[in-house]
């Protein structure tokens, strides 16, 4: 936490959201306070619309969550505002956590804008409500190469991935995730933005086996999205992004057209870019791929100190290949 005395914290919170005004981003859906960057260590605040989420990280907020409530109910219209305890668990895939709604019983779902498409939104959906606010500009970016293009969207989560890529003309999505719940999220997402569901384009199976299967049959991709859980279970295997990461991206890159690209990224805070990259160098050499070009990526902009502390941390790559 900041050593500023008590008193200071509502003139700090208000320089944190009026930082995030000032970006002009094309979005009513942020991170508005982001723990040590914005000299509030232990305390992250996110904006979902009219929906706000505060996540305590140090204890020593306790006492201090009505000032945070009257910060935010002055500087924004706030229709739900719930306090979610992350002193024990700060890992994105916990799925237990102490909540605290403080303003807007039962109202917890919303719907978000983000670069003119929308996203359903719940903030009592266990710790991850339904879209990753810091891979904004990575969906953008990984959508601008789609039109056209075949794309594989594994772990798709709530298919937000998926919905930039349809949305920006690709000739077809696939949306891998072993859970079915957020694959139906996805669909609710599809409809939300007027996207009618393709044939096979919600799949319900774990990324890996697809991805063999794929390559198998010779069904390539010319886009392939690898955002995997920091750790998962599924049918008693369990997979680790630190020890299963380099064999994923080799069976990524075998389900690869001879010029398609691979987009990689983790919250883990003990994987690097460099890291991901020798990787990815070892995967292409054993598949007979030529890494052309590297888009280094991270958090997006309103992610204050990202990378300093592992409750901000996002490394990604983007990465154009060739067949060798």
């Amino acid at each position: 936490m900041s050593s500023h005395p008590s008193e200071d914290i509502p003139l700090q919170l208000k320089r944190a959201f009026s930082f995030r005004e000032s970006l002009g981003l094309d979005t009513n859906a942020m991170r508005l306070v982001n723990s040590q960057g914005d000299g509030l260590a232990g305390l992250i605040i996110d904006r979902f619309n009219k929906n706000f989420v505060v996540y305590i990280l140090d204890a020593r907020w306790y006492p201090h969550q009505k000032a945070i409530r009257d910060a935010l109910a002055e500087h924004f219209e706030v229709a739900y505002l719930v306090f979610k305890d992350r002193t024990v668990s700060q890992t994105r895939s916990a799925s237990h956590i102490a909540v605290d709604v403080l303003i807007g019983q039962g109202n917890s779902q919303t719907i978000v804008e983000e670069n003119g498409l929308r996203f359903h939104v719940d903030l009592n959906d266990n710790l991850n409500q339904g879209l990753f606010l810091d891979m904004r500009k990575n969906r953008k970016l990984v959508a601008s190469y789609a039109p056209g293009r075949a794309v594989l969207n594994c772990f798709a989560y709530t298919c937000s991935f998926g919905v930039y890529c349809r949305k920006s003309g690709a000739s077809r999505v696939t949306n891998v995730d072993i859970s079915a719940k957020f694959l139906q999220k996805g669909k609710e997402n599809y409809r939300l933005n007027h996207l009618r569901e393709g044939r096979s384009e919600f799949v319900n199976e774990h990324a890996v086996h697809y991805l063999e299967r794929v390559a198998k049959r010779n069904n390539l991709f010319d886009i392939i999205i690898l955002d995997p859980p920091s750790f998962s279970r599924f049918k008693g295997t369990v997979f680790s992004v630190k020890k299963d990461m380099p064999l994923l991206i080799e069976k990524a890159f075998r389900a690869l057209t001879p010029e398609g690209m691979l987009f990689v990224s983790t919250n883990l805070s003990s994987i690097s870019r460099p890291q991901i990259e020798e990787w990815a160098h070892l995967a292409a050499k054993k598949t007979g791929r030529k890494i052309i070009e590297v888009n280094r990526l991270g958090q997006d902009i309103e992610f204050r100190g990202s990378g300093l502390m592992k409750e901000s941390f996002l490394s990604a790559v983007l990465l154009k290949t060739v067949s060798v």
